[in-house]
């Protein structure tokens, strides 16, 4: 095991209230005890499925809005609901994963108030039962998001509990009665292919588990120098994580080797965004970095593009041969895949963007900012107008 003292993560700070990337980041070199906030502000990515907008507003709302053609939505429906009595003690506080869409349910994980399930149509829940949460089920808070895996949820909280409950009912799957237990927090999504569950710590561990009997798929865990809050399944065999030692790995997901051990200017905090064989992100002192992983190592595919001062924490997407990027100012900007070169910049209100910017297969990127402002931007012609989303509760 990597000693503690490499890690800027410490096991005995308490994030239970902490804004997991407002004050905490910023107050990392000083980071010895507990840090206490009021409002942590989530990342979730909007999904989406077909016309449908699945996006968090604030407080960890989760809203679904149909989309027209013509850069307007409305919503059908916003969990909790607050014109329902039953909701009103339900608080979210905010969203960090990416909801779950499969079979006309809607899971996800919200930091303060649990897992839910909703009904797709009309928003309410599956379970836990209207008006409840299972919060007290869960020790810790949750950070990021689910997997669902053949009818199966799993998900890691930050005190380091891996869970496992049945999508169907919300109860503990079959064996895991009890969570597992790891060092370090656990703030990555958990990753499953072919019956192995990855999972990666704030320690800068990850593990390979097989989902048959919970053991160790590896000979040992992967170990970097940082946590390690990002994991992806690049869907060949090889995961994408990055460390908050400033590197980004391409491993083997079979073996656990590192085929690549990339080095950042800084801290990457990020999922890429995927084209086939490159993969492109973004570091925390504004730069972009194209990499070709059909060798191995890496290669860079132009030299990083530097786009400011600006920390880029939500993740990038690849439209058309365009990648779309937002940083905090926020500020969204296309860059040629091929080359680097710099297209446009185009400035936008609401907040900051900490979400990833998601491909919506039809041409455009969309992209959701902290105050749930929802944009589309159009690579053809380098362009960015926000959405107008009517009817959500917030």
């Amino acid at each position: 095991t990597p000693h503690k003292s490499k890690h800027w993560y410490h096991a005995g700070v308490n994030l239970r209230r902490a804004p997991l990337l407002g004050a905490v980041l910023l107050l990392i070199p000083l980071l010895a005890s507990c840090v206490g906030v009021s409002s942590p502000d989530g990342w979730a990515a909007p999904v989406i499925d077909g016309e449908d907008i699945y996006l968090s507003t604030n407080k960890g709302y989760l809203a679904r809005v149909e989309l027209s053609d013509a850069n307007v939505a409305s919503a059908v429906w916003t969990f909790p609901d607050n014109d329902l009595e039953s909701d009103k003690d339900i608080e979210p506080e905010a969203l960090y994963g990416a909801p779950v869409v499969e079979d006309g349910v809607v899971y996800f994980t919200t930091y303060e108030a649990g897992v839910f399930a909703l009904d797709a149509e009309d928003g309410r829940p599956i379970w836990p039962l209207p008006g409840e949460t299972n919060s007290n089920r869960v020790t810790g808070d949750l950070a990021g998001g689910l997997a669902l895996a053949d009818g199966v949820l799993y998900f890691g909280s930050t005190e380091g509990k891996l869970y496992a409950w049945n999508a169907d009912d919300g109860a503990a799957a079959p064996g895991w009665e009890e969570p597992m237990s790891f060092d370090g927090g656990i703030w990555a999504t958990p990753v499953v292919r072919d019956g192995v569950l990855y999972v990666a710590t704030m320690t800068g561990e990850l593990h390979a588990l097989n989902l048959a009997d919970r053991s160790e798929a590896w000979d040992a865990p992967f170990e970097a120098n940082g946590a390690i809050p990002e994991v992806i399944d690049l869907g060949d065999g090889r995961l994408f994580l990055t460390s908050i030692d400033r590197h980004v790995y391409i491993l083997d997901a079979e073996s656990g080797e590192a085929l690549t051990d990339y080095r950042a200017a800084d801290w990457v905090w990020t999922t890429p965004g995927i084209d086939g064989e490159r993969v492109y992100f973004g570091d925390f002192g504004g730069a972009v970095y194209g990499l070709d992983i059909t060798s191995v190592p890496a290669g860079e595919l132009w030299p990083p593009a530097e786009l400011g001062d600006d920390r880029i924490k939500a993740g990038a997407a690849v439209v058309d041969g365009v990648v779309v990027i937002a940083d905090r100012a926020p500020i969204v900007t296309f860059i040629d895949a091929s080359t680097g070169e710099v297209l446009n910049t185009v400035p936008i209100d609401g907040g900051t963007v900490r979400a990833d910017v998601v491909n919506g297969g039809d041409g455009f990127a969309y992209i959701l900012t902290t105050r749930g402002n929802l944009y589309r931007a159009n690579p053809a012609n380098r362009s960015v107008v926000e959405i107008d989303v009517s009817g959500v509760k917030r």
